[in-house]
């Protein structure tokens, strides 16, 4: 399966990092969860501290709750959130769409 990346602010430096190559069951069931909380869009079922363990297991935990929250870009916390949701559900293309937009439609925050 292709891999997704988000790129987080650590200790002052931009460092990408990508899916590990094998993703567990059980985030599966967690990312359908996921994926209808953000749809549902009630502000009290948004980046919740499921979501941001989520996409740490989701990402092989090679970055901490506390690195993602301080080092993602609030603009893109429920984009990342709910494309790698998308991914873990085998939506590959749709969560590359989201986490990836069309450049047409103006720069990514942050650049």
């Amino acid at each position: 399966m292709e891999a997704i990346s988000i790129n987080l602010r650590i200790n002052g430096k931009n460092k990408k990092f990508v899916t590990p190559n094998f993703i567990s069951g059980k985030l599966f069931r967690d990312a359908a969860e996921i994926a209808e909380d953000i749809e549902s869009t009630d502000p009290e079922r948004i980046y919740t501290e499921k979501q941001i363990e989520f996409i740490c297991a989701a990402f092989g935990n090679k970055f901490s709750a506390d690195e993602f929250e301080n080092g993602i870009d609030a603009r893109l916390v429920t984009r990342t959130i709910y494309g790698t949701a998308n991914y873990v559900l085998g939506n590959i293309a749709e969560a590359s769409q989201i986490l990836n937009p069309d450049p047409k439609e103006g720069e990514e925050p942050g650049k």
